[in-house]
């Protein structure tokens, strides 16, 4: 793998894929279902190695990078190796045998060919892999840039992967310059995890030159708790959906509209559950989110917010969990994505005003309903605007390979997971097989009979039946004389 920023590295990432890609999607299916079985047997035997090295780049806990990274591999590799060849399978095309005769369609999923996947630092191996794995499925050839921050678990990735599978997988590390580079080495896809700003150039560079792009991107997620949830188990999700990760989680809980009903309860229970956790809760990874972070808090703080618990950092201490009240609406920590272990909490007086505090926001990732009722929460949850909505729990979906992960607005509309994240990874291919030996009643001249054809095909589609299908075949019958004589005469 290079750490060359330039563009001739990124050309030679992208030429190396292509030219491997071309015996990988000549594979059946089955057979790279059992390649990349071995491929994940073998990053399995190295589990603990990769683990170790997850905790060195990103400070999170070891258990975290078991359960939120490790643990991943083996679910991600079992999911498409067991249900992607149904999805990849050909479908039956429908054509109406009685205007069309001796006609049929397939609908083949082929490979785009060289997925180019940029990937971030807070999930340096999950958030890969759920784009690596399906797209080899689907038979094409990767080319991995990570993160600068997290290199090595991009490398020790690419190189694990090459172990088994050859040159079809290929790396290409460096900052924002390698990935630009990449882009311009024309891949075929571009699969982009990161901020919505970088997000923005990545769509134009592709919009550019005509590539694909799939974006996932920020979000400030909203835990919507209403007056009837069980606030004990609320407290202790909401916190999780706040801390996880430091907070380094697109999906993270960043905003939290509680009912006014139960907001003197909740609230205090909310910050007693922060508290308690706190020791669980590693330094985020960058100076740069730090300064991010406690820029937010100190410009809530100037303008009135009150802190609950945590605030600003002192010093060279870590950065405290941090929840925050009274909020403006046009504060940087209300409005932006603040990527940290940090919330803003808000009341509302009834269900409408807390679907309102939710839907102000330019993201739409994913946002969760508290409530001990599943009916009024599933209503709340159909008035939100975003891609993902958990009652009772947040996020956790993203390591379930069958659900979409997926947003709007501000936070992308690209797909990964579920058998919907195959769209970017694959395109249609229509084959249609003509055993028709008649001239066809559409084709030149055309003629009167043609024009009361398309009447009667008309006048089918408003009355159906037996008397509609009889007419359409008599005129049908009629416009084929009609072309035989054509071509005699």
């Amino acid at each position: 793998m290079s750490t060359d920023a330039g563009q001739a590295p990124a050309n030679s990432a992208v030429a190396r894929a292509r030219t491997a890609q071309v015996a990988w999607a000549a594979l059946s299916v089955a057979d790279r279902v059992a390649k990349l079985r071995a491929a994940c047997l073998h990053l399995l035997a190295h589990a603990d190695e990769l683990a170790k090295l997850i905790v060195h780049e990103t400070r999170k806990p070891l258990a975290e990078a078991y359960s939120s990274e490790v643990l991943g591999v083996g679910d991600l590799f079992g999911y498409w190796c067991k249900h992607g060849p149904a999805q990849l399978a050909p479908r039956k095309g429908k054509i109406p045998a009685l205007e069309m005769p001796g006609k049929k369609a397939t609908v083949l999923r082929v490979p785009r060919g060289v997925v180019a996947c940029i990937s971030p630092w807070n999930y340096p191996v999950s958030l890969p892999m759920r784009t690596i794995v399906p797209a080899l499925l689907g038979g094409n050839a990767v080319v991995l840039k990570p993160s600068e921050v997290t290199p090595q678990c991009g490398l020790w990735l690419v190189a694990k992967l090459q172990d088994v599978l050859g040159e079809v997988v290929q790396g290409l590390a460096g900052d924002g310059a390698a990935g630009a580079a990449l882009v311009r080495a024309k891949p075929d896809l571009v699969v982009f995890t990161g901020s919505t700003q970088t997000g923005r150039k990545v769509a134009v560079a592709c919009a550019e030159l005509g590539i694909e792009c799939a974006l996932e991107l920020g979000g400030k997620d909203c835990a919507v708790v209403l007056d009837d949830a069980e606030l004990d188990r609320t407290a202790a999700g909401v916190a999780w959906g706040i801390l996880t990760n430091a907070g380094q989680n697109c999906s993270g809980i960043e905003r939290v509209a509680v009912h006014a009903a139960v907001a003197p309860v909740f609230l205090p229970k909310l910050v007693a559950a922060v508290q308690a956790a706190a020791g669980d809760v590693p330094e985020l990874v960058t100076a740069q989110q730090r300064a991010v972070v406690t820029g937010h808090i100190a410009d809530a703080v100037r303008r009135g917010a009150k802190v609950l618990t945590g605030g600003e950092p002192q010093g060279d201490q870590p950065t405290p969990p941090t929840l925050l009240a009274d909020v403006p609406s046009d504060a940087p920590a209300w409005c932006d994505e603040s990527f940290g272990p940090m919330a803003v909490v808000a009341v509302g007086k009834d269900d409408a005003a807390l679907v309102a505090l939710a839907n102000d926001s330019r993201y739409g990732l994913g946002a969760s309903v508290w409530s001990a009722n599943a009916d009024r929460a599933q209503a709340i949850a159909g008035q939100l605007r975003t891609g993902m909505v958990w009652i009772n729990n947040h996020s956790f979906s993203g390591a379930l390979p069958d659900l979409p992960w997926t947003g709007v607005g501000d936070s992308g509309t690209g797909v990964t997971n579920s058998p919907d994240a195959l769209h970017h990874m694959t395109r249609p291919r229509l084959v249609v097989i003509d055993s028709n030996r008649a001239v066809e009643p559409w084709w030149y001249p055309y003629g009167d009979r043609m024009v009361a054809l398309m009447q009667v095909l008309v006048a089918r589609q408003q009355r159906n039946g037996i008397a509609a299908t009889f007419r359409t075949l008599q005129a049908l019958k009629a416009r084929v004389a009609e072309m035989k004589q054509v071509n005699r005469d």
